[in-house]
């Protein structure tokens, strides 16, 4: 894996705003039931994921072309574990997976929440989403429940 993970200053996330979007399009094929359709709510959510914490939105970046992203949340309130890090979304161009590109976004995230203080990480998949779930269990995030088609996973981390 030769990806360059970083942040996104507020100009550059705008500039590649609608690249994120098509990534983030071309992600969700066969997943769709999990993901917004609209090109316009695809862009207002990752607006809503940038705002709520530029230091936690990183992009992968292949020669120079980004082909994934991650949006994660330092200071998220969950109703059954309190205060914990959060993993909004990951993303990885179909083209790019298995490549450890998934890996090194979710790795970065996980240093960035544990620097924040969080010994708790959790985030939501769809229930079919075999691919994922599989992803995140590697990591250690263990099923702790779900509502509807989503699952919720959480990761304690070590102090």
């Amino acid at each position: 894996m030769n990806a360059k993970i970083s942040n996104l200053s507020p100009e550059e996330f705008k500039q590649k705003r609608d690249l994120l979007v098509r990534i983030y399009l071309e992600g969700y094929k066969g997943l769709e039931e999990y993901a917004y359709s609209r090109r316009s709510d695809v862009k207002g959510y990752l607006n809503w994921l940038y705002r709520g914490d530029p230091d936690g939105f990183f992009v992968a970046q292949e020669e120079g072309s980004e082909v994934g992203f991650l949006g994660c949340v330092s200071n998220w309130f969950d109703r059954n574990f309190g205060l914990i890090g959060e993993i909004h979304e990951l993303v990885v161009l179909p083209e790019k997976r298995n490549q450890g590109i998934g890996s090194a976004l979710l790795k970065e995230a996980l240093i960035y929440l544990k620097n924040k203080g969080h010994e708790r990480i959790g985030l939501w998949v769809g229930k079919n989403n075999e691919r994922a779930k599989a992803f995140y269990k590697k990591f250690g995030f263990k099923e702790v429940g779900g509502i509807g088609i989503w699952i919720r996973m959480i990761l304690t981390l070590e102090p």
